[in-house]
């Protein structure tokens, strides 16, 4: 079958997130024998090689201001895709807004199947725009929507109509490297909603050390926050994406505070898939992928108290430690394997092409 995919950046300039998933879904498509290409933003000079086995298309854009950049992409894609629509067979867009839009369009005017997959932040932080919910909504009651867990699936369905949502996760590989280190990990962009504050201050006052791993706009005032309240913390950086396993493998618990806005993140998974045991907040489809109690823990958003809590649980019970991320990498391992999540990939790929979703 003959799939484009359509994601904003890529390949991937932030560690987790959708670019990396995009990224390895590609390449797990095209080795069970489908045709990809991807359609995604030309960075200008800075753009890289793209060595990958599939072909990358890349869309000319305004890099002016983040609004600018948003709109001449959208633009270009959509006229990119009109171009080539009879070339495929369906059309897969990663994230609902503005990339769902884009598909809305293209079906319309071409007859090209698509569906879209809401990522968390393209959900929960524009549905409240009135431009933006009025483009969600156009696909929402067009075409299949995929989500990554339950609770997103039951946000989605409490404030639209949507014609057919569907819940399917991320995948991810198997590593044979084992967590076997001491540290609390955190593997995110350092932005206000991935709640690294709130685990500065569960921290503080402890002698754990904190392994920070990603970049971001709130990165010096986090370092700040870090020192004032004396947690021992290393601020790594940006790190490429096939690196992070390196920094999990030397975690003993790893921890995603996040508040109101996550979708399944990457991390968790990878977290997971090498035995590390995950203690993560209330958020998205965050409680989806954590059993409490049985693959890691889940605690309120907002709440350092508890989150100190669990942390410390991990910390000081053996036998609890070792159930928790043995049981968390059987859980990847059944339900987030590459040959799982195509599996699920192709069905919806025939029934959009079908129709089934109209």
């Amino acid at each position: 079958m003959n799939v484009a995919l359509l994601v904003k950046e890529f390949p991937p300039n932030v560690v987790g997130g959708t670019e990396t998933q995009t990224m390895r879904m590609a390449d797990a498509l095209q080795s069970r024998g489908h045709e990809v290409t991807v359609y995604t933003k030309d960075y200008g000079e800075e753009t890289p090689t793209d060595d990958h086995p599939y072909d990358v298309v890349r869309v000319p854009n305004v890099r002016s201001s983040p609004f600018v950049s948003t709109l001449t992409f959208v633009l270009g894609a959509t006229l990119l895709l009109l171009r080539d629509a009879k070339q495929y067979d369906v059309l897969q867009c990663m994230m609902v807004y503005p990339n769902g839009f884009v598909g809305y369009l293209v079906s319309r005017l071409r007859g090209l199947p698509y569906f879209a997959w809401i990522r968390g932040g393209d959900y929960y932080f524009m549905k409240d725009t009135p431009g933006k919910r009025w483009s969600i909504d156009a696909v929402l009651r067009d075409t299949t929507v995929l989500v990554q867990g339950t609770d997103i699936a039951a946000d989605v369905e409490s404030e639209f109509d949507p014609t057919d949502v569907r819940v399917l996760g991320n995948g991810v590989e198997l590593p044979s490297m084992r967590a076997d280190g001491d540290d609390v990990v955190f593997v995110a962009r350092l932005e206000r909603w991935k709640g690294l504050d709130v685990l500065l201050e569960a921290l503080a006052g402890t002698d754990h050390s904190l392994t920070v791993v990603g970049d971001g706009p709130e990165r010096e005032a986090l370092e700040a926050r870090a020192d004032s309240l004396g947690v021992d913390a290393e601020f790594v950086g940006l790190v490429d994406p096939e690196a992070v396993v390196e920094f999990l493998v030397d975690g003993r618990v790893f921890v995603q505070p996040s508040r109101e806005g996550e979708g399944l993140p990457n991390t968790v998974l990878e977290a997971m898939a090498v035995g590390l045991p995950p203690v993560v907040t209330d958020s998205g489809g965050l409680p989806d992928l954590v059993t409490d109690g049985e693959t890691g823990y889940v605690v309120p958003m907002d709440d350092p108290a508890a989150l100190r809590d669990r942390i410390e649980t991990v910390f000081d019970e053996d036998e609890t430690h070792e159930r928790l991320g043995e049981s968390a990498r059987a859980y990847v391992e059944e339900h987030h394997s590459w040959d799982a999540i195509v599996d699920s990939l192709e069905s919806v790929y025939d029934d959009v092409r079908a129709g089934g979703a109209r």
